[in-house]
């Protein structure tokens, strides 16, 4: 029996609507002030109701896919999902340090100084961003790495991890959600990878609207640009950072493992890697929000598997799917079909794995230590 199929979910529906039948016809016979009236109708009532609870709760899973199966709910639970490790195209040490054309965000010979009061004690600090190419205003959450503002490192320049939510989502998903800088910062103690930056940029530009990271027609929001051309000029001008590609990468989840891989697919003069975990590599609109007509030109753009297949980036893409995964899986594998040189692509398709944030972060740590062998910018020093 399915875990998301109809005849367990029917089947808990009808359970929970027989119990409160039985309910409402034992009730009157419950009635009285004796010790075992009240224990049983309390029993019903906490049966009753942890019914509805576990029926509303395998409706939203089947709807979101949280699990899926019941090989993954034992395995969220203590055991070990199964694995398949897969290598496209170059390795990503080769990839990652390729010579790449193209506009990247420049250094600022002077850096402002960081709001007075603002550094919380996990050196996390929001900002309003205006981005004078995309013109989108919009919130920008920072962690700084351990030292940053200590006079002794003053001189030295930290690699950029650029992240990206998924949908629904903000911008502190990934630094309070998923402790992204806190994981990182244990990383470079363990000289796997280097102290890094962490740059979280808003992508729901409108609140709310599930905009896939993308540019869209004339009128729409740029987000693309925003996200790939205005937050790392604004971060190289804010903060003391290294600019060459090896020391950029974008991170992301569902969505935002979309978003990863797109901007670093499309400006690979800025990103030499992305790390995406459940994430799909063509947008997927909502229904409410059509940024481009399809067929266009746009949408030629953003498709990854056709990119991957013509043209091909020299760029280092992470990823991690699973067969039972239908918002990742089909085009995750797709996009591996397509995978050739000088695009680098290592990938985790586990067997029985769904869609949720208790999965990432288990993999979190394994994807920056990947990201610290080759990505030299992230490589620790000796």
């Amino acid at each position: 029996m399915s875990l998301t199929g109809s005849v367990f979910l029917d089947g808990m529906a009808v359970v929970t609507v027989a119990a409160f039948v039985v309910l409402v016809l034992l009730w009157p016979s419950l009635a009285g002030r004796g010790p075992r009236k009240m224990a049983a109708r309390a029993g019903m009532l906490l049966g009753v109701n942890a019914l509805v609870l576990l029926t509303a709760a395998t409706q939203l899973n089947a709807q979101f896919l949280f699990f899926a199966d019941w090989t993954d709910l034992r395995g969220a639970f203590g055991g070990a999902a199964t694995s398949t490790a897969l290598n496209r195209g170059i390795k990503a040490s080769q990839a990652t340090t390729r010579k790449v054309g193209g506009a990247a965000a420049s250094a600022a010979s002077t850096l402002p100084a960081l709001p007075p009061g603002s550094v919380s004690a996990s050196g996390v600090i929001s900002f309003t961003v205006k981005g004078p190419v995309s013109g989108i205003a919009g919130t920008v959450v920072v962690q700084l790495p351990p030292g940053y503002t200590e006079p002794g490192n003053a001189l030295v320049r930290y690699p950029v991890l650029e992240a990206f939510q998924g949908y629904p989502g903000d911008p502190k998903s990934w630094i309070d959600g998923m402790n992204l800088g806190g994981i990182a910062a244990h990383q470079a103690a363990m000289k796997r990878m280097r102290p890094a930056l962490v740059v979280s940029p808003q992508v729901e530009i409108p609140a709310g609207v599930d905009t896939e990271c993308v540019n869209g027609s004339a009128g729409s929001p740029q987000l693309e640009t925003w996200l790939a051309q205005d937050v790392p000029n604004w971060v190289t001008h804010t903060f003391r950072v290294q600019t060459n590609r090896a020391s950029w990468a974008a991170i992301g989840l569902s969505a935002g493992g979309w978003c990863a891989a797109m901007v670093a697919m499309l400006h690979p003069a800025q990103y030499a890697a992305a790390i995406g975990m459940g994430g799909y590599f063509r947008p997927e609109f909502g229904p409410f929000y059509y940024p481009y007509p399809p067929g266009g030109r746009l949408a030629d753009r953003y498709d990854l598997v056709a990119l991957s297949r013509r043209n091909p980036p020299p760029v280092a893409i992470w990823l991690q799917t699973s067969h039972a995964d239908p918002v990742s899986y089909n085009s995750s594998a797709a996009f591996l079909r397509a995978a050739k040189p000088p695009l680098a692509v290592n990938a985790m398709i586990l067997q029985n794995a769904g869609h949720r944030v208790s999965l990432w972060q288990g993999l979190l740590p394994g994807s920056l230590t990947w990201l610290g062998a080759n990505v030299p910018g992230f490589k620790a020093a000796p």
